[in-house]
């Protein structure tokens, strides 16, 4: 997440270039635009915050990105540790929630999402292609390149899943046990074949066989 909004503010801070410049011309007193220094303020405005977010994106030990993660792994312990943290937080939340604003928003997401989804359902090879292919390179360049990444989501995983087994191992049990059991014999058997293929009709033959030879066996012995 960090690594993209570091990508989004350079994005935004090119696109918004003349915004700046024109903010700056504005707050500038007139002994600097008769010196012409305006412009070069807003130059040095500029290149300073683009010289900032190459420098976060490319070093992991920059001093501001760190004091970011700090500041991430202080809010984080919070939120687990002091209710104070997360009546505040969640108190942002809510208002946030009813903003009707926010609400026009979200739905506008979702259902440019929902309409993302379902073309590139219909077109699976256009995807890659497009920005999801490319968000998707890119992350699997960084999961490449940066060890602490791949080390924080297998983390990340390792206690997403314990986590789950622990809470709702019990409830994952009784659904699977009560939907195999709900299965007629039929549904079992298209199931099987869905998953085996062909090798379930040897299957059943090798069965047929094996248990045939047994139950011969058996009835010589108890004659002998």
């Amino acid at each position: 997440m960090l690594e993209a909004t570091i990508r989004w503010s350079a994005r935004t801070l090119q696109a918004n270039e003349p915004l700046i410049r024109e903010m700056v011309k504005k707050k500038a007193n007139w002994a600097l635009k008769l010196a012409g220094l305006d412009a070069k303020l807003a130059d040095a405005i500029i290149n300073g915050l683009k010289k900032l977010t190459v420098e976060m994106s490319t070093d992991p030990a920059h001093p501001v990105r760190v004091k970011v993660e700090e500041a991430l792994v202080q809010l984080a312990n919070d939120l687990q540790t002091r209710p104070e943290t997360r009546e505040r937080v969640e108190a942002i939340k809510e208002q946030l929630l009813d903003n009707r604003s926010v609400s026009l928003w979200l739905d506008t997401l979702w259902q440019k999402g929902r309409e993302a989804i379902v073309k590139a359902a219909r077109n699976p090879d256009a995807v890659l292609a497009g920005k999801v292919g490319e968000v998707l390179k890119s992350m699997g360049t960084t999961l490449e390149k940066d060890d602490r990444i791949r080390i924080a989501i297998n983390r990340f995983a390792r206690r997403a899943v314990v986590g789950m087994a622990a809470s709702y191992g019990s409830s994952i049990v009784k659904l699977v046990s009560e939907t195999v059991r709900s299965w007629d014999a039929r549904t079992v058997t298209n199931r099987l074949e869905a998953a085996v293929g062909r090798d379930l009709q040897y299957i059943r033959i090798n069965g047929t066989l094996v248990g045939g030879l047994v139950g011969l066996i058996l009835h010589l012995l108890d004659k002998l």
